[in-house]
């Protein structure tokens, strides 16, 4: 089927000019990497670097040696893997969060109607095996993956107007990717970790699981304990976020640090040590990184991970120890352990995001969340300034959604709006919902009779939203006579629940930053994030196959969304943003309670060139990627 919208699900990017990332030859290397050289183990590192490496300009010139220690809570968590090593794809975001730069490829060009994007590529560069990385790689992930039906079904990341990119090689440092309709944000989404599966198979590695390069797979298959030649490349040659990328010890990267400690059940440690084909060096040219190894010990429990933080045992970490209720412990043991707190910033978003679920399935609560003065009674009867003193120990703003003041595309009314404590008017809205009668526990009664009583979906490993619902649980029940229990899952039934549209409610943290890269999926249903309307986003993936037809506000949105990425000029994508929140605030389909807040974590005294101010959102692995953990170093 058609669709009367296009496909293309992806932001506008900001530029359409050549971005080059600077070059010099190689000249230094860690003391044991040189060593190997002398031995005649390893090639000399001008020819290892590549003979184009990128000058990392971050801060002071450093020293070789030492490890960085962190945690991981339990072997599911290998985002935390991601946050340290990174995912390193064509594009990264510059610390600034303004601009995107060149990463595995040394140069970009994009055509003035954002159809044609050129990549030339770093010369000499390697493997973390020593074999070349050139355009036959980037045809492998690209024709015989990415683009292959038998493997998977292409994500719309990677299409425009219904249709996927083509690629042509010029040569074998010089590829085109294309598209048949403007994609302004396709670099945007390239700088995402999902992008970097334009570069993630290694043809000489992961082309021998392949049916197209090897005829004899059969006992390939058997010896690995799987039933076909989809699972056997997927257990060897991984994905960009999936737990299975950190088990084979064997499989080339591109990354600062390789594997040696596979991530496996009953694993108490990850290990990485350095990478000596990694294709960065400072402005001396040193080839980096700094630190030889990166080491994670996994515990169960987060109250494991702080006793160990308190303890010293922690060389940066702010994943999974970063609560609010425990930022006085951890300042008061600072001297103990050897550490400062370091202060981490968001970049937009709402640090607890509200979604009544406006599909659900009972007409009776369908018909009451559908009702906008409904949604706005929730949010003028939730005390925010209680939860924030409460559950967040006084630090934060009250806020609904979208960026922060300081970004351009600061929408006013979409993030400030129905944010007063009033529950005078919240309870008058609701009586002129019908909403009068009460049980004998003070409970609003529904059209039918049954108390106005909802479950509020939760994941778990979330205890600072478990810690603000359970402030705003008595503030609804009390004064509002509207009585919620909070449902904490794992992310397994949490997903399966919001995207078969079988939840109530949800509270999630929410990034809206709506940078190249991220789909605003507060602005409109587009995708699993919006959980307000998931029989809707369901509608407009599937072409309307699945799902429920949207009202036409909800159509509106869609045709201003999908002009937005055809056009490459910042100011109209801006004007266009704001037609998208104007539509959105007016309809208030859910509501925040406070800003993403800046968080915190521990830093080991002597590990420097960490920036201040690190920002932290869902589109890239922070610090990986952007704020460069290749570029610290221990003082000596």
């Amino acid at each position: 089927m058609t669709s009367r919208f296009s496909r293309g699900l992806i932001l506008t990017a900001t530029t359409a000019l050549m971005s080059t990332g600077a070059f010099a030859q190689a000249t230094g290397e860690a003391p044991e990497l040189a060593e190997l050289v002398a031995q005649g183990a390893l090639p000399p590192v001008e020819e290892r670097a590549s003979l184009q490496p990128e000058v990392i300009n971050y801060g002071e010139l450093g020293t070789f040696g030492g490890k960085i220690r962190f945690g991981m809570r339990g072997v599911s968590d290998e985002g935390t893997l991601r946050q340290a090593v990174g995912t390193n794809g064509l594009v990264r975001w510059h610390h600034n969060l303004s601009e995107l730069v060149p990463n595995v490829i040394r140069e970009y060009t994009v055509s003035e109607d954002a159809r044609e994007f050129t990549f030339k590529m770093r010369e000499g560069m390697k493997w973390s095996d020593g074999d070349d990385f050139t355009t036959e790689d980037i045809a492998f992930s690209i024709n015989d993956l990415l683009l292959n039906s038998d493997w998977e079904e292409i994500s719309t990341r990677y299409k425009s107007g219904g249709e996927p990119l083509s690629l042509e090689v010029v040569d074998d440092y010089t590829f085109i990717i294309r598209f048949k309709h403007p994609n302004g944000g396709f670099l945007g989404q390239m700088a995402r970790e999902e992008g970097a599966r334009l570069n993630h198979y290694s043809a000489h590695y992961c082309s021998q699981f392949h049916p197209k390069y090897n005829d004899n797979l059969d006992g390939l298959i058997a010896e690995e304990g799987v039933e076909t030649w989809q699972e056997l490349m997927y257990k060897k040659c991984g994905d960009v976020r999936d737990e299975v990328r950190w088990i084979n010890t064997d499989r080339p990267v591109l990354d600062p640090w390789v594997l040696a400690t596979p991530l496996r059940g009953g694993t108490t440690t990850v290990l990485f040590e350095r990478n000596p084909y990694f294709w960065q060096v400072d402005e001396a040219g040193n080839q980096l990184p700094y630190i030889g190894d990166m080491e994670a010990t996994i515990y169960q429990d987060p109250e494991a991970m702080l006793i160990a933080a308190i303890a010293g045992d922690f060389d940066f970490q702010y994943r999974r120890i970063d609560a609010p209720g425990n930022r006085p412990v951890l300042a008061e043991n600072r001297e103990r352990g050897d550490y400062q707190l370091y202060e981490v910033t968001a970049a937009g978003g709402s640090y607890n995001w509200i979604q009544p679920n406006l599909n659900h399935k009972d007409p009776v609560i369908h018909d009451l969340f559908n009702q906008r003065d409904f949604r706005i009674a929730l949010s003028i009867g939730t005390d925010r300034q209680e939860v924030i003193d409460t559950a967040l120990l006084g630090v934060g703003t009250p806020w609904q959604t979208g960026p922060f003041e300081d970004s351009p595309l600061h929408h006013e009314k979409i993030s400030k709006q129905h944010l007063e404590y009033d529950p005078d008017r919240a309870n008058e809205l609701l009586d002129s919902l019908g909403l009068t009668e009460r049980n004998d526990k003070g409970i609003r009664l529904l059209s039918d009779g049954r108390p106005a009583k909802f479950l509020i979906d939760i994941r778990n490993g979330h205890p600072h939203i478990i810690d603000m619902m359970t402030i705003v649980k008595p503030q609804w029940e009390e004064e509002l006579g509207i009585q919620i229990d909070l449902n904490v899952v794992d992310r397994s039934v949490h997903r399966q629940r919001s995207r078969q549209g079988d939840h109530d409610m949800t509270a999630d943290s929410g990034n809206a930053t709506w940078l190249p890269g991220q789909l605003p999926s507060a602005l409109l249903p587009i995708d699993s994030s919006s959980r307000h309307a998931p029989l809707w986003t369901a509608w407009y993936q599937t072409d309307g196959q699945d799902g429920i037809e949207p009202p036409e506000h909800v159509m509106e949105r869609y045709r201003i969304w999908e002009t937005i990425y055809a056009t490459a000029d910042p100011e109209e994508q801006i004007r266009r943003y704001h037609q998208l929140a104007d539509i959105a605030a007016e309809q208030f389909e859910a509501f925040g309670i406070a800003q993403n807040a800046s968080t915190y974590g521990v830093r080991k005294n002597g590990l420097m060139n960490i920036m201040e101010g690190m920002k932290s959102t869902g589109q890239f692995p922070s610090p990986a990627n952007v704020f460069m953990p290749q570029a610290w170093y221990w003082a000596k």
